[in-house]
């Protein structure tokens, strides 16, 4: 059954195709993009839903009690802490309580009905510092701050844990790995990435960690490397088809999707790359989303 409206009608309800996924924001070549899109990779098709309300460059998007948040980012060098979220079934956007700080390339997590908004950086100053937005407490809570400072890191969730890999430290590109038990509030350290990588990305696919791609201080990146928690080890994967930095990338299903990006020679990528443990990277043109890079994308 949908949910209501206030006049008492029912509201149809949000029911995103088996294999649709959002995509938010983004650069296309020529501008930055207020859009809010639901795509099928299978059908190559999309859809624009509502748009933001403002430009958001350097953003970070989190899931929390079905809404989308957009958290922080920056417009023409000037940084945001505020904080909004959009509802797939009003369709209607939210103005949310704000970070404590300024910031902007700073990772997001869902965790346990809470939003991790996870270092990041203002454009002189890369953090550590972590803050949860937690719904009953209506507010941004700071917690235990990372061990190193990390701007354009990627962060995922498995099985409780919370893990952020790599990243911008404000002298070099990270490889380093931490993991926090949110049970203890501690961080700890992992076993590193073989490469440096910042605006990549980490997603999780049959309970491991991949980190995909990314900007290693010198050049962008097709390398993939895959992260057991169980084996607390990373492994080299199959490379990418094509280098690329500031994409956006979900894990669904049995497949890992990586959208767009920026390539070594500063194009931007109307590429869509799919991996399957079976099949490996396979590569694909879309029509339907064309040139996209520093975007954000999430299953819904």
């Amino acid at each position: 059954m949908g949910h209501l409206e206030e006049d008492g009608s029912e509201l149809e309800e949000f029911k995103p195709c088996s294999d649709e996924f959002i995509l938010i924001g983004g650069f296309d070549g020529s501008s930055w993009l207020l859009g809010l899109d639901s795509y099928s990779p299978s059908q190559d098709l999309m859809e624009t839903l509502t748009s933001m309300r403002a430009v958001r460059q350097y953003a970070s998007v989190g899931r929390l009690n079905g809404e989308l948040y957009i958290v922080g980012g920056a417009t023409d060098g000037a940084w945001y802490n505020t904080v909004e979220s959009y509802n797939p079934l009003t369709k209607q956007w939210t103005s949310r309580p704000s970070l404590k700080q300024r910031k902007g390339s700073l990772a997001s997590v869902s965790l346990e009905d809470k939003i991790f908004a996870i270092g990041g950086g203002d454009g002189v100053d890369c953090f550590s510092e972590v803050e949860i937005f937690d719904l009953n407490a209506g507010r941004w809570i700071p917690v235990q701050p990372m061990l190193n400072k990390r701007f354009a890191a990627a962060a995922a969730e498995i099985n409780g844990m919370l893990y952020v890999a790599g990243g911008y430290n404000g002298k070099e590109y990270l490889k380093s790995v931490e993991r926090c038990d949110q049970r203890e509030h501690t961080w700890t350290r992992l076993e590193s990435m073989t490469t440096k990588r910042g605006s990549h990305s980490l997603v999780v696919l049959n309970e491991k960690l991949y980190a995909l791609g990314g900007y290693d201080g010198d050049k962008m990146v097709a390398t993939v490397e895959v992260f057991d928690p169980r084996a607390g080890s990373w492994m080299v994967a199959e490379s990418m088809n094509s280098s690329r930095a500031y994409f956006g990338a979900v894990a669904m299903g049995d497949a890992i999707y990586v959208i767009g990006g920026l390539d070594n020679d500063n194009q931007v990528l109307d590429t869509v790359e799919c991996f399957r443990e079976s099949h490996g990277w396979q590569v694909g043109y879309s029509n339907a989303i064309g040139k996209r890079c520093f975007l954000s994308a999430v299953v819904i």
